[in-house]
């Protein structure tokens, strides 16, 4: 679908990385958001009730989206499966575009909305008390909300010890430890013992929506068939499937 420079572009931005998943609709230059925590019921998602909700609540329709953003992870298994799933019908029914956000970027850019301003150790809980961790810092003397205003480091999986160096490290520098709430109370005190200051994970939707539209006038696009999600900790049933597959 083709938008003209002059028209506002209808953007859906999703982040489902999280207990408290985020869906934002920017239609037309106004912004709807809704927030909700996952059904932990079998029988129903709350995902597609909350989606259908937003639509309503803008009087829009999926066939007036231009593009959909979506968080990539890390995190909650059904969460990433769920949106990215979503993003991806829709992006291939509706020929609109994808944008794939990772989700540091999102935990990092919000934390500057609530007053953070780094460097940062983001961190989630992996397997064998150990956690998945990428530190960022702002560039400049301030933050912004401008995509390249935050650099990242590789990611990669620390054990303890080497997450105690990192900690050391992003407290000296002033830093603050974003995690999520499922990491290990070792890896935990070991911040509280470095002197870190410590903030949960949280994305605001008003950034969300803004780091979409900074992506959509990049042009900074996704082909839906290489979306996949970031997983902090490999699910069983997605290492299997790669055995099986890989044999």
């Amino acid at each position: 679908m083709t938008v003209r420079p002059e028209v506002t572009p209808t953007i859906l931005a999703i982040d489902c990385s999280q207990r408290i998943s985020h869906i934002v609709l920017n239609a037309r230059g106004n912004l709807f958001a809704r927030a909700f925590e996952a059904t932990r019921s079998s029988e129903r998602e709350a995902f597609w009730d909350e989606l259908r909700a937003l639509f309503e609540s803008a009087a829009c329709t999926p066939s007036e989206v231009d593009a959909i953003a979506i968080a990539t992870g890390p995190g909650g298994f059904t969460g990433l499966r769920v949106s990215i799933a979503c993003a991806k019908a829709l992006a291939l029914a509706r020929d609109v575009k994808l944008i794939a956000l990772p989700s540091a970027r999102v935990f990092a850019a919000s934390d500057v909305a609530r007053g953070g301003n780094g460097p940062w150790l983001i961190a989630l809980a992996a397997k064998n008390d150990s956690a998945w961790c990428i530190h960022a810092a702002t560039r400049g003397e301030s933050a912004s909300f401008q995509a390249d205003s935050i650099s990242f480091d590789a990611a990669s999986i620390l054990g303890a010890d080497e997450f105690a160096a990192r900690v050391t490290l992003v407290a000296r520098e002033g830093g603050a430890l974003l995690a999520d709430e499922h990491l290990g109370s070792e890896l935990t005190q070991l911040a509280v013992a470095a002197g870190l200051t410590q903030r949960a994970l949280q994305t605001d939707s008003a950034t969300l929506a803004t780091l979409a539209v900074q992506a959509f006038a990049r042009n900074d696009f996704i082909d839906p068939y290489a979306l996949a999600p970031i997983y902090a900790r490999e699910p069983e049933a997605v290492t299997k499937w790669r055995a099986l597959h890989d044999a």
